[in-house]
């Protein structure tokens, strides 16, 4: 095989694997040097057919995976459901992806990124800035916001994210370090190395209820438990959430040499759906999004007086995690105000309760969203259940009125 003809053979192949896994692309391309490799033998013993029905097929594969990318990219309605979700998201560190893994916090949202964003049938524009969060740069703020993708403005612009509202209410400079898929302690992490630069006055922390569970996913038994008897030790997440070696072949080609095809994740898609069924992800189709009575009454199993050990641990970890960040906030300066969704109400209700007993301030934003969206306006995003504008509206106009705020605009 001339070099022209191999040099031809390898970009199929570079195509044929990127848009066959987004994550096992490096094994798809192994797959095709053997396959090369055994023509050539044939080829070499007199068998050139299968030499030339392997760069046939190989033509073929590759022209048909870069006409499935065109047509998804004319008419992304193709796909739908879950397997759209997978396809087409940026929440990935793979070619494309918006996030690189970190040790201690796992996905770490990269700086400088651009691109269209996509789940439950909600597109919208991703933009981190220089420092590596959504919202302008800032040399200081007077607030900063954490919390996961109800902070971040999953399914919404930038411009509606809750905290870029309360901005906007409030003409206070805000920082948005909100981050899809955290928990407290990783959002205590965010706060030390982008929070704490920013010399804010107050910060707000969004509690959500997936957090114990998010703590569980994240980090080992034995991190927690270090996490729990030694203050200010920096967890790190389980391997599979954090950087891998530097040598590895399948993240090398996944990180650095792959195309960033949507049609890459569809295959990686359809498997995933198959073994994930975790309901905050897969919510049932409802516009308008309203909590049900069932969601609204769902008592966590960390909350339950009879929760395994494991669940419990959890939570205490979570717990811990808003306690150092109280006391990181003191020693900067900072007020810490405590939020949540409003729902399930045994978990607002612990959450307030936990500020209670740390003196923090409760704000109940979440709550207020709630009892609207029951009056019949729109707060969430339909099929979903994240803030929409108007939900990210409400709950930063009751931030607003917090003391933590009001002290500050009367300086």
């Amino acid at each position: 095989m001339g070099a022209a003809l191999l040099a031809a053979y390898l970009v199929l192949w570079w195509v044929i694997a990127s848009a066959a896994s987004r994550r096992h692309g490096a094994a798809f391309f192994a797959l095709g040097l053997a396959l090369l490799a055994l023509a050539s033998w044939a080829y070499r013993r007199g068998r050139r057919v299968w030499l030339y029905r392997l760069g046939y097929a190989s033509l073929l594969a590759a022209t048909t995976a870069l006409l499935l990318e065109a047509a998804l990219h004319v008419k992304p309605s193709l796909l739908g459901g879950r397997v759209a979700n997978f396809a087409y998201s940026g929440y990935h560190p793979y070619r494309g992806g918006i996030y690189a893994l970190d040790p201690e916090i796992g996905p770490l949202m990269r700086p400088s990124v651009r691109r269209w964003m996509y789940w439950n049938g909600h597109w919208w524009w991703h933009e981190s800035n220089a420092q590596g969060w959504r919202g302008p740069a800032l040399d200081h703020a007077d607030v900063v916001f954490l919390g996961d993708s109800m902070i971040y403005g999953h399914g919404v612009p930038a411009g509606d994210s809750v905290p870029a509202r309360f901005a906007r209410a409030t003409g206070l400079a805000t920082a948005n370090i909100g981050q899809q898929g955290t928990c407290a302690p990783q959002q205590l992490e965010l706060f030390r190395r982008r929070g704490v630069p920013l010399r804010p006055r107050v910060v707000f922390l969004c509690a959500h209820p997936s957090d114990p569970e998010d703590v569980a996913r994240m980090y080992a038994p034995a991190e927690q438990e270090a996490y729990l008897q030694r203050p200010g030790y920096h967890a790190r997440v389980l391997p599979e959430y954090g950087p891998p070696r530097r040598w590895d072949p399948l993240w090398l080609w996944a990180r650095h040499a792959e195309l960033p095809l949507w049609s890459g994740g569809i295959l990686g898609s359809l498997v995933r759906t198959m073994r994930e069924r975790r309901a905050q992800e897969f919510t049932a189709a409802r516009d308008p999004f309203i909590p049900t009575a069932a969601e609204r009454d769902e008592v966590l199993p960390a909350l339950r007086a009879d929760a395994p050990a494991a669940e419990r641990r959890a939570w205490l970890v979570h717990r811990r995690a808003v306690e150092e960040l109280r006391g990181l906030c003191a020693g900067a300066g900072a007020r810490l105000v405590l939020f949540d969704l409003g729902y399930p109400r045994t978990f607002s209700a612990a959450t307030e309760a936990l500020a209670g007993e740390m003196g923090i301030e409760y704000s109940p934003a979440g709550r207020v969203a709630l009892g609207r969206s029951l009056a019949g306006e729109r707060m969430y995003l339909a099929n979903d259940g994240h803030w929409s504008g108007g939900g990210a509206a409400a709950v930063a106009g009751e931030l607003a009125r917090t003391g933590a705020v009001r002290a500050i605009m009367r300086d």
